[in-house]
């Protein structure tokens, strides 16, 4: 139940609300500059102690927000394609599911895809980058017979920069722990005290049918954008939310005015000044809401070009190498076995896959590898 709330519920209501925050920019807008020419043309129903103030009109000095046929053009684009841009819809590590994103011409962004996309990004990414890094390692494993070594893994793990923990990565393993367990495999210990990781279900071929890839040297995971749009449509929406605060403020004042001091006005109007404090604070998240997810993302980005940084660095060790590098590789290779290719549909049988890689595969192995992992590195 859970997972079909996450992968099917949870992303259609996000969107829902979305839209709905994005929507309520031009009802903010609307009600805003409607109460405020209702306000300067001094039809507000006023009391005895009103008239006797004089009741004369304010004048705002606004004019009308919208020209003719704005709310039909505004109608026209409000096509929702819940597609556009979001990586919630679409693997960044997939070429082929980008690549039909980027060709469907229902694809481009409408207005409120937008603004919401302004407000609050495109999603993450690297949402399914344990997914890539599971599939690129296998990869790396397979291609070398199902024998590798911790320098060889490291390229796709997340791990700390060699430069800082100095010779600290010749010993300490650790990292390749969460491949190991959800790829099945099994740390040897070699005669020259060395660990070699072995996986017998990996030997054999397997085929990603559902992804696109090109072989790659090391896990790159990708920057968080701020948002996906188009230059234009960034300054539509910033100029949209400067509109909508300063007209909250300009309301606020009017509405704190002397001369509507205990005065409620009429109809609609009413729910407006009442509502007021609803709308500055939509006005005031407008704006503070993509400033705080932009410094966030930087922060994001920094960490993720860390980690990328890292891997680059071990990618290097492992081809220059050094005299215990080349020592592992040699043991490793002594070990590959001939890959074996297993009969069935199309000539092949699906021995891996990435979908069941959280369910099927880990469960089952993680705390016996872990355990026995522990073991060969207390004896060495």
């Amino acid at each position: 139940m859970t997972n079909i709330w996450l992968e099917k519920v949870w992303p259609n209501l996000f969107w829902g609300i979305r839209v709905a925050f994005s929507v309520f920019l031009f009802v903010s807008i609307a009600v805003i500059f409607s109460t405020l020419l209702f306000i300067q043309s001094g039809g507000n129903d006023r009391d005895d102690r009103d008239d006797r103030r004089g009741g004369g009109s304010m004048n705002m000095g606004f004019g009308r927000p919208f020209g003719y046929g704005f709310g039909d053009f505004i109608f026209d684009v409000f096509v929702p394609r819940p597609y556009y841009g979001y990586y919630g819809r679409v693997d960044a590590y997939d070429r082929r599911q980008v690549m039909e994103a980027e060709s469907d011409p229902e694809g481009r962004e409408g207005i409120l895809e937008g603004i919401f996309s302004f407000i609050f990004g495109d999603g993450d990414p690297n949402r399914n980058v344990d997914a890539a890094r599971l599939r690129e390692a296998s990869k790396v494993i397979r291609d070398n017979g199902g024998a590798v070594t911790a320098e060889q893994l490291a390229p796709f793990c997340d791990v700390d920069d060699p430069d800082e923990i100095g010779g600290k990565f010749l010993v300490d393993e650790g990292f390749v722990l969460n491949i190991v367990s959800q790829l099945g495999g099994e740390p040897t210990v070699t005669d020259d005290g060395d660990i070699v990781y072995l996986f017998p279900e990996l030997q054999v071929s397997a085929r990603d049918d559902d992804y696109d890839s090109l072989p790659v040297d090391y896990l790159e995971e990708k920057n968080i954008e701020f948002t996906r749009n188009p230059p234009i449509g960034n300054a539509a929406a910033v100029a949209l939310g400067v509109v909508n605060l300063g007209g909250a403020l300009y309301l606020g004042q009017a509405l704190a005015s002397p001369a509507l001091t205990g005065v409620r006005l009429a109809g609609v109007f009413g729910l407006v000044q009442a509502g007021y404090p609803l709308l500055l604070g939509y006005a005031i998240l407008f704006n503070a809401v993509p400033a705080a997810r932009y410094f966030l993302n930087e922060k994001k980005n920094a960490d993720i070009n860390k980690r990328n940084s890292a891997r680059r660095k071990w990618k290097t060790y492992l081809d220059v190498g050094g005299t215990q590098v080349r020592r592992k590789l040699q043991a490793a290779r002594s070990m590959k076995q001939t890959m074996r290719q297993l009969g069935g549909k199309s000539g092949e049988q699906t021995v891996y896959d990435t979908r069941d890689l959280y369910e099927n595969l880990a469960k089952s192995k993680e705390e016996a590898d872990m355990t026995r992992f522990d073991e060969l590195l207390g004896e060495d």
